[in-house]
């Protein structure tokens, strides 16, 4: 998200909002809070908040003595959480910050979630993993969702170009591959008892091509596409489209780590 942003937030917004509408994202969202294991007073990271909707839903679990800190690299992104957020109720606050160096002490939250971040992330994943895993607190959980994009699956058209556009969107992803890593980078991080849940997000036709187009539109003059491969891609799925049969989905997946309690 923070790439996107930092070019054009009022983009970023829009598009983002449109993302959050799919179903798939919307029933993510509560199954990402409850393997969270959220309490009453739990102080909460939610990293990549957007404009701050997942996190006033944190502060409605976590109840009025806890705390929900919200950071994003975007600082548009973060004035317009602030000015939605205006006259809420919650302890909920919003900061412009880096996942690979959050400005929060070692074991200062009790919980984290971080949900489509890793892939846009402007270093390496591992780095905002261990960031994660160095603010939570002995004891302390944390869930990250992301996308695999070379399981970004389509019907309806011919199948060896659509794998080479799948393959070439994916490397157009800073970190298109970094679903795949979860486990192992929280693992890594010293987090335990790793569960993994793969998820997919179906979706519908007209936000499918806003996704691509503007892919597409690089690779075609970046010469890695000739543009009767594009134009017969697009009339293919026009065409199953028309008939009802479209279909499209990304798999993620769920990751969910704990913090080893400190030895006594």
């Amino acid at each position: 998200m923070s790439a996107v942003a930092a070019s054009d937030p009022g983009f970023a917004i829009r598009f983002f909002e449109a993302a959050n509408q799919l179903p798939g994202i919307r029933a993510l969202k509560p199954l990402m809070l409850d393997r969270l294991g959220l309490r009453r007073g739990d102080r909460v990271l939610e990293i990549g908040c957007g404009t701050g909707d997942d996190a006033h839903a944190i502060a409605r679990r976590v109840g009025p003595d806890g705390h929900v800190i919200g950071v994003d690299a975007s600082p548009a992104i973060v004035a317009e959480a602030n000015r939605r957020s205006a006259g809420r109720n919650g302890s909920v606050e919003f900061r412009v910050g880096d996942a690979l160096a959050l400005d929060l002490p070692d074991a200062s939250v009790d919980r984290c979630r971080m949900e489509r971040v890793l892939m846009h992330v402007a270093g390496e994943p591992a780095g905002a993993i261990a960031e994660l895993a160095r603010v939570l607190r002995p004891g302390g959980r944390a869930v990250v969702f992301d996308f695999d994009w070379d399981a970004l699956v389509v019907d309806g058209a011919a199948p060896e170009l659509t794998r080479r556009i799948v393959h070439s969107y994916s490397d157009g992803v800073r970190h298109g591959r970094v679903g795949r890593a979860l486990a192992r980078l929280l693992r890594d991080a010293g987090l335990g008892d790793v569960s993994v849940l793969p998820y997919a997000v179906e979706i519908p036709y007209d936000f499918f091509g806003w996704l691509v187009s503007g892919h597409l539109d690089a690779a075609l003059a970046a010469g890695r596409f000739m543009p009767k491969e594009r134009i017969g891609w697009w009339d293919e799925l026009d065409a199953v489209h028309e008939l009802g049969r479209f279909f499209a989905a990304i798999v993620g997946f769920v990751v969910a780590g704990t913090k080893p309690a400190a030895a006594e």
